[in-house]
């Protein structure tokens, strides 16, 4: 018998990981890692800055489970104290992850369970019964509705009967008085009847074309929202940035063929010239104005959520425009009269301008390059 498979005899716990926001449970294998991270095939994925791609993971080893951080940014803490080597898991242990703020915004509670096949066995029983209650409760509703549909039926049937007693006292009346109201009425009571059964006929019509227009209203909605469904894995798939993990907002291809955000593939290359993707040299970025405007489209056009996200970061990562520093100006001796400070002077040394200051020496002095990082054109 292979080791790894689970038999009642086995010493192996089923282990899960509970959200205590949600939650949500996920279960963790013996055969393999269990991930946390921004990664997107991540066990549990977290999209936050501050979460590193493969943050931490639980692996299984000597029927025990390891908790390890993998050398993240913000670190890994159990039981809110941050762990520096692998430790061992047990039943109730929390698992938190945090930025500096120490906000705990997202904590897992860690449980073992002895004999998960009992447990199961147990959980299916309760929900058998669970359903034989919810089947006896519908049986005695529908029985109780025909109950009352029959009082109904007897109150009409009841009605109807007394209204036919006065009608035919009426009529006997009047058979004294006139015969020819009597035929009139018979031909009244005909005519009505006519008018009962076409408007019979008329509202059977119209529940069927009711019922028509909402089966073809809830295909509609139906394709409306695959097609949704399908545009935003389109977006998250095809259009997401590798280095921030969000749609592309002002898309710059690189000369590897790779797409990123304009703003994420700058400051990437202010550390590094390689590509984070193929990690192939970059000599040369490309804004794409016509992928722009697609991807915008399309978030224009499904709205909701996926509208909204790509406002808030529109508005995130436009920022504010540069603000240009004014020269001040001095007070004069009287608070009426504002004079202007004059421009110095520069001395003249070979076509340069120097100041008269030993901090410029050989009449040179080193040009700094000023580059507004909010211009839309990438070089």
């Amino acid at each position: 018998m292979n080791s790894k498979r689970l038999n009642r005899d086995s010493k192996v716990s089923h282990a899960f990981v509970q959200d205590t926001r949600t939650g949500e449970v996920y279960d963790v294998k013996t055969d393999s890692d269990f991930l946390f991270g921004r990664f997107l095939k991540s066990s549990i994925v977290i999209e936050e800055l501050y979460i590193s791609r493969s943050h931490s993971t639980i692996r299984y080893e000597n029927d025990k489970f390891l908790l390890k951080d993998n050398n993240s940014c913000t670190g890994t803490y159990l039981n809110y104290k941050k762990i520096s080597k692998e430790v061992v898991l047990q039943n109730g242990d929390l698992i938190a992850f945090t930025d500096k703020s120490k906000t705990w915004d997202f904590v897992y509670k860690f449980c073992l369970l002895s004999n998960p096949k009992k447990k199961l066995r147990l959980e299916e029983e309760n929900s058998t019964v669970e359903k034989n209650d919810k089947f006896k409760i519908s049986i005695e509703q529908l029985e109780n509705q025909v109950k009352e549909l029959k009082n109904a039926k007897t109150n009409i049937v009841n009605d109807f009967k007394a209204q036919m007693d006065e009608l035919k006292k009426s009529v006997d009346n009047a058979t004294e008085l006139n015969n020819k109201i009597n035929n009139e009425m018979i031909k009244n009571q005909d005519y009505n009847r006519e008018l009962n059964n076409e408007l019979t006929i008329y509202r059977r019509r119209c529940m069927l074309q009711k019922e028509l227009l909402d089966t073809q209203i809830a295909k509609e909605e139906d394709s409306v929202e695959t097609l949704k469904t399908q545009i935003n894995k389109l977006l998250e798939n095809d259009f997401q940035c590798a280095i921030c993990n969000e749609v592309v907002f002002r898309p710059s291809i690189a000369n590897c063929a790779h797409t990123f955000c304009e703003g994420c593939l700058k400051s990437w290359l202010s550390r590094s010239n390689h590509c984070p993707t193929c990690r192939s040299v970059v000599n040369s970025t490309t804004y794409s104005f016509s992928l722009d405007n697609y991807i915008t489209n399309l978030c224009d056009l499904l709205g909701g959520t996926i509208k909204e996200q790509r406002l808030t970061l529109q508005s995130e990562r436009n920022g504010h425009p540069p603000q240009v520093a004014k020269r001040g100006r001095r007070k004069a001796a009287n608070q009426s009269t504002r004079g202007r400070r004059e421009p110095p002077t520069y001395e003249l040394i070979d076509d340069n301008p120097t100041r008269n200051n030993s901090r410029f020496t050989n009449g040179s002095h080193n040009i700094i390059d000023i580059v507004d990082l909010t211009n839309n054109t990438s070089r």
